[in-house]
């Protein structure tokens, strides 16, 4: 198959999943959705996807940086003046958990060390991915770590909220 239509073939897989994941509620549905529709594809080896180079990460970096910066806004700014101090425990926390679950994943399941550090940090699939890649940690065990934890915390948190929380939120 011509590599420019394999390119084209997959990035319209990739589109279709993106909308399934997005008319689906799916949390991150569009990413989630692609992700699973092009992977899929690719293990059932239905049409042959081709490794975008890697200069593509610098499009995706850039893409994704320009979504957060543009979050940021003077009432973010004055927000982080009021809570600093629990976003910076939260931030310590979920980092000293992160370390030491990649520490004992990679110690215990043999798992890669920089691989188990970027599978557990407390970041996005997305962020932590393409930070991987740049890292040369293997990605796609990046990407099924976090989207395991992904789905996990959405199932369980809102269950925990309901189950412990509410109760006791008068």
């Amino acid at each position: 198959m011509d590599m420019l239509l394999s390119y084209v073939i997959t990035i319209l897989i990739g589109v279709a999943g993106a909308l399934i994941g997005y008319v689906m509620g799916l949390p991150a549905g569009a990413l989630v959705g692609s992700m699973l529709a092009v992977g899929l594809v690719n293990v059932f080896g239905a049409v042959e996807i081709p490794r975008f180079p890697s200069e593509a990460r610098f499009f995706l970096q850039l893409g994704l940086g320009l979504m957060l910066g543009s979050k940021l806004t003077i009432d973010t700014l004055y927000a982080a003046k009021e809570l600093w101090r629990p976003a910076l425990l939260c931030a310590l926390i979920a980092i000293a958990t992160g370390v030491l679950s990649g520490l004992l994943i990679s110690h215990v399941l043999g798992v890669e060390p920089i691989t188990a550090f970027f599978g557990t940090a407390p970041g996005g699939l997305s962020d932590m991915t393409l930070i991987a890649l740049d890292m040369g940690a293997k990605a796609n065990l990046v990407v099924v770590m976090h989207l395991i934890r992904l789905i996990s915390v959405i199932v369980v948190v809102p269950w925990f909220i309901k189950i412990v929380v509410q109760p006791h939120s008068g």
